[in-house]
């Protein structure tokens, strides 16, 4: 019986290193990558603590500028078609948060709110931009909310889509990989293992069709997560102090604000952006049937009308 124990375990021990070894998935070439996913309009700024920080300036650089704050695991490119509806009458900056896209670890390693959100002031600052329209979504919308807080000189205006932050209501329903990034094993392995079905699952989670995520879609997710030091700086930004008691100070926003939200997010509720209506004065919210957590990718023209409507709307100069 001893023999047979300590066999199966022999046995157990080598399927479990097999299975780890064929998920394995290093990090992708830093350089192959930047040639893949740059353009001729990325730049690449100093953080001012050794990384650095990739981001795009597009369209009319006359008109009024916005500032494309992505979420988590994401990147510039998921603003892609918002700039290409909006290009002939903003300047568009979209860039990589710290951790993410092409941008890599930040290099003091902080994440928490106001570093976030001083790595898109940053941004403004080298283009000599001093007012922007802050977009963003699920963690670049709780960016951006933070930003309106630290730099409320910098904001000319706000756009909250399916942001996260919220205090109360329904309970946030992460997708698969933040799932595994909250569990401790989940800690210890994803910065090795990153299998592209959970990318394809995880993306599937967050909308309302999953075919609009296609294989090219996955892909760049899936490589661009694996970009050098991504992986470790999301592993180090989900065990950092969200700040929840910022939300207490939120209602001291009083530039016009526009939330936008999927009716169908299964991972930030619609019910999320009725607090932050309620809570921001001078807010006005949009609600789209059949879209989920990433209405720019899931409905880019609509999304495009209501931004370029708002800011019509507010008279906003360069």
């Amino acid at each position: 019986m001893k023999k047979f124990l300590i066999t199966l375990s022999l046995s157990l021990l080598i399927f479990l290193l097999i299975t780890a070894i064929s998920l394995y998935s290093g990090d992708t070439d830093r350089i192959e990558m930047i040639n893949k996913y740059a353009n001729a309009q990325s730049k690449f700024l100093d953080d001012g603590y050794g990384g650095k920080i990739h981001y795009r300036d597009e369209g009319n650089k006359n008109g009024p500028a916005i500032l494309f704050v992505h979420g988590a695991n994401s990147h510039l490119q998921t603003w892609e078609k918002i700039v290409y509806h909006l290009k002939s009458k903003y300047r568009l900056i979209s860039y990589d948060q710290p951790g993410h896209g092409l941008s890599g670890r930040a290099g003091d390693d902080d994440y928490r709110g106001d570093a976030m959100a001083a790595a898109g002031v940053k941004i403004l600052d080298i283009l000599d931009v001093k007012k922007a329209t802050w977009v963003g979504n699920s963690m670049g919308g709780w960016v951006s909310w933070r930003a309106a807080l630290k730099y409320p000189k910098r904001l000319s205006s706000l756009v909250l889509m399916n942001a996260s932050g919220a205090q109360g209501g329904e309970k946030i329903k992460p997708y698969l990989g933040a799932q595994l990034m909250q569990m401790r094993i989940g800690q210890a392995i994803l910065p090795y293992v990153t299998p592209r079905f959970i990318v394809k699952q995880s993306l599937q989670q967050s909308v309302y069709d999953p075919k609009i995520m296609t294989a090219a879609t996955i892909t760049r997710y899936w490589e661009l997560v694996r970009f050098p030091t991504n992986r470790q700086a999301n592993i180090n930004r989900s065990q950092t102090d969200r700040e929840p008691e910022k939300w207490a100070e939120i209602d001291s926003i009083n530039i016009p604000t526009l939330i936008l939200w999927g009716e169908e997010d299964r991972v930030i509720p619609v019910s999320h952006a009725k607090l932050f209506n309620h809570k921001i004065k001078n807010s006005k919210m949009i609600i789209y049937s059949k879209i989920g957590h990433l209405p720019m990718e899931e409905s880019p023209d609509q999304i495009s009308e209501d931004i370029d409507r708002f800011i019509s709307s507010q008279n906003i100069e360069k």
